[in-house]
């Protein structure tokens, strides 16, 4: 399935489960409602690959979900601050941290990032 939230940010998410501790990237989307319908969020599975051209990114989650997010719309908005909020109190939550806007398909940068995550991880 394809989103294209208004709004959206990437989360770095450690989780621990009984035998072992793991961090993944995330896509945290944002959508305006209109007079119908409220405000809404939703958090992929994880980041499997980026593609990207002049106008938008693209996601690939671990669902096989695709996030078509633009270019220019990196911000958090208040229903994403309450969906980032709900994913912290989940049990398997260790951290989840949003991370400043960049270049992400930058070569080498989510390996980069997930390494890091790791390192801190380890250290706590």
């Amino acid at each position: 399935m394809d989103y294209s939230p208004d709004d959206w940010v990437i989360l770095r998410v450690s989780f621990v489960t009984r035998d072992r501790t793991f961090t993944q990237l995330r896509v945290l989307g944002g959508w305006r409602g209109g007079y119908l319908s409220g405000d809404g969020w939703r958090i992929n599975s994880g980041i499997q690959a980026i593609h990207a051209d002049d106008i938008e990114y693209r996601f690939l989650g671990q669902s096989g979900s695709l996030y078509l997010c633009r270019r220019g719309g990196y911000r958090m908005s208040r229903i994403m601050a309450s969906g980032l909020e709900e994913l912290k109190r989940q049990p398997t939550v260790v951290d989840a941290e949003v991370l400043e806007d960049r270049n992400w398909f930058e070569p080498g940068l989510l390996e980069a990032l997930l390494s890091t995550a790791a390192d801190d991880t380890a250290a706590k």
